[in-house]
């Protein structure tokens, strides 16, 4: 790759990060505002949790057509056409007038998500050498993480002084900014070829009946059973941090009472030690295996997981019974989210770009599932409940990874198992 090569490529990277942030962040800068909105509304708190459960969905309902499409049409054409329908359906968010206006513009903002890994990820993983898009990749995904930390507090922030509608627009400013960037900047006949292997190919390539070979490996990896605990283990594990975005506006301003930047500063806790987790685990990998550290972060995740149960009954449903307590599980979250996904990535031998997206796919319909049941057992208000169904969800996690863990079938080899996981 030649310096202007270098120099478009890392513009577009930087244009394609910018375009992440603004997903990630439309979902957790909003959060702090659905008790304005449910009231403007006239809605129950219900559609608090099944705000996030519309964003959810919108960001299982492309993945496994995107890879066929953007290999048919091209990477570029679909990529533009996912940020344009995020562009839209974020000025859509802010001109609703209604609950239900409101839960489908939120669907399809959550479309936004299937167009990152799906395109934007996989731009970068045949535009770079594979020690250097491992580097750049793994840079991006912080925006995962960093997400929640932020927008919180950003957008409580912001409610102090402005209306909910506001951040719609300042998410629509920044995305349109990454448009235009990727318009110029994304790769193709004109800019610079990608690189693959060492060898160069054409991002346009036509693949002749690549929707009937898709849908094939989809139809294996659903069928086995490996893979499949592994990846109900996975969601199921991640379950409590999804219905706690969901839920605490509720668990912290309606029942606590806290102000909308109280409620921004309690996240800081819990996230906080999910980059913990994330931090300790590059220093494990160097000494241990995959399953030794999935063991202890189980073990970890376990102990706060039970504590959110019994702490609440003890400590008359305070908030902090529930925020100290996940802030332990949190820790654990941290080391075994990425161990179980490479482990359950290699536990079928269907081509891992299809492997990725049914594990996507699969894991989103789990988190939106579990979060509108969390949003009818939390009707009540009861931390009691709320601390119970954590537990629950880790029982079964339990068992789940249990069964994946002693498969035979789970490809893990030594060098892969040592190495950093982004």
């Amino acid at each position: 790759m030649s310096k202007i090569e270098k120099k478009y490529a890392f513009i577009f990277v930087a244009f394609l990060l910018i375009y992440e942030f603004s997903v990630y962040i439309a979902n957790d800068m909003i959060m702090p505002g659905m008790i304005h909105i449910v009231k403007e509304f006239s809605a129950s708190d219900v559609y608090i949790p099944s705000s996030l459960t519309a964003f959810i969905l919108g960001g299982a309902s492309l993945q496994i057509f995107l890879g066929p499409l953007s290999d048919r049409y091209g990477r570029r054409k679909i990529m533009l056409f996912g940020v344009t329908l995020f562009v839209l359906s974020t000025i859509a968010n802010g001109l609703v007038t209604s609950i239900n206006q409101f839960m489908l513009t939120r669907f399809f903002q959550g479309m936004g998500v299937c167009y990152i890994g799906v395109i934007g990820y996989a731009t970068i993983q045949e535009m770079f050498e594979e020690k250097k898009a491992v580097k750049i990749i793994s840079i991006m995904t912080t925006v995962s993480i960093l997400a929640p930390l932020i927008g919180p507090l950003s957008g409580s922030i912001f409610l102090e002084y402005y209306n909910w509608r506001g951040i719609n627009l300042i998410i629509a400013f920044l995305s349109i900014i990454s448009l235009v960037g990727l318009y110029f900047y994304f790769p193709g006949k004109n800019k610079f070829k990608l690189i693959k292997n060492k060898e160069e190919v054409n991002s346009d390539k036509i693949y002749e009946n690549i929707f009937k070979e898709s849908f094939k490996n989809y139809s294996l990896i659903i069928k086995n059973k490996k893979f499949m605990a592994g990846v109900l283990a996975f969601s199921i594990i991640e379950l409590p941090l999804i219905i706690w975005i969901a839920t605490s506006p509720i668990v912290l301003i309606r029942k606590a009472s806290l102000s909308q930047f109280e409620y921004g500063l309690y996240q800081i806790p819990i996230f906080s030690c999910f980059i913990i987790g994330v931090v300790i685990l590059q220093k494990l990998l160097k000494k241990y295996t995959l399953e030794k550290i999935i063991l202890l972060g189980t073990l970890i995740s376990g102990v706060g997981l039970f504590l959110s149960m019994i702490s609440p009954i003890f400590f008359a449903e305070h908030f902090l019974s529930i925020v100290v307590p996940y802030s332990i599980y949190a820790i654990g979250v941290g080391l075994i989210s990425s161990p179980i996904y490479r482990l359950v990535l290699f536990a079928s031998d269907v081509s891992k770009g299809s492997v990725a997206a049914a594990f996507s796919v699969v894991s989103m319909i789990f988190f939106g599932l579990g979060t509108e049941l969390m949003g009818i057992i939390y009707r009540n208000q009861s931390n009691i409940l709320f601390g119970l169904y954590s537990f629950i969800l880790f029982v079964i996690y339990y068992f789940a990874i249990k069964y994946f863990i002693h498969s035979n079938n789970v490809k893990s080899e030594e060098v892969v198992e040592r190495k950093v996981i982004s």
